[in-house]
């Protein structure tokens, strides 16, 4: 099993290295430590308007700018090398197998690209740039899980033991994919499991709770319907079972459609406060 962790200089670095060393001590698998840096533009960084002076000034500044651009890089390469070191003493601690990668490049290109060899990734809810951003989910975020094919873990601030998981179903393919991944993984081995479908109460829901329930056996401490608007219901009960994780399908509509009318993925990742796996 191969675990990446994606890091950047956001408040949340330490808490991806830690539920990736949680899953790696679970699966037995190898955590792949992965930073990206991005190229900035440099003249966006200084907001110059350069097309405003004149030719003789455009060349002194592009000289100006080209240094900033070569200075910035350097900073970054730096700021990895720490933040890679500080992961790899933290995984060592934890003894968890690790290797660590440093890329150039676009964050979500570089993160699909990598998890080709890996099965789970981790990540932040938010980047370092979106910090101030407090209760938003960062961009680069939505769109690795909407790109990648395998499970994706959004990290919380911080790690705690994961002992209760709530499983938001609702019947789809990505929420079934999710049940089975909760039935069959070590791990959520001896973790309890509490399966909710938000919304009235069908025959559909009922039989898709049935479907739920026979799968995770065992596993299922409980598996009930709510009504009631999904986001509000599963944030709800995530407070009310005591969840240390939420685990759910993600992005069933088009990011048209979800810039329209919202999207219950993004209001509950905001809205629990807690780590959320994520399946397409």
């Amino acid at each position: 099993m191969r675990i990446i962790a994606c890091i950047d200089a956001s408040q949340y670095a330490t808490s991806v290295i830690d539920h990736a060393a949680w899953a790696a001590t679970r699966l037995g698998g190898t955590v792949e430590v992965l930073h990206v840096i991005q190229r900035k533009d440099a003249v966006a960084a200084r907001h110059d308007l350069s097309g405003a002076v004149g030719l003789g000034a455009k060349s002194e500044l592009l000289e100006e700018l080209t240094g900033i651009d070569e200075a910035g890089a350097k900073l970054a390469r730096e700021q990895g090398k720490i933040l890679l070191a500080a992961a790899e003493e933290r995984l060592r601690t934890a003894r968890v197998p690790m290797e660590l990668c440093h890329r150039h490049g676009g964050i979500v290109e570089t993160v699909i690209e990598r998890e080709a060899g890996a099965d789970l990734v981790v990540i932040g809810k938010r980047g370092a740039s979106a910090d101030f951003a407090q209760g938003h989910l960062g961009s680069k975020v939505e769109r690795v899980v909407r790109q990648s094919v395998k499970p994706v873990l959004v990290a919380s601030r911080s790690f705690r033991a994961i002992e209760r998981a709530l499983i938001a179903f609702d019947g789809g393919p990505s929420a079934r994919k999710a049940v089975s991944f909760a039935a069959t993984s070590s791990l959520f081995e001896h973790v309890e499991l509490h399966l909710v479908i938000a919304g009235a109460d069908t025959d559909k829901h009922r039989n898709a709770l049935r479907w739920g329930k026979e799968v995770l056996g065992a596993r299922a401490k409980r598996a009930e319907i709510i009504p009631g608007e999904a986001d509000d219901v599963l944030i709800a009960d995530a407070a009310q079972c005591g969840a240390d994780l939420v685990i759910m399908g993600a992005y069933g509509h088009s990011p048209l459609r979800t810039l329209i009318v919202g999207s219950t993925t993004t209001a509950v990742i905001r809205g629990v406060h807690l780590p959320v796996l994520l399946f397409r």
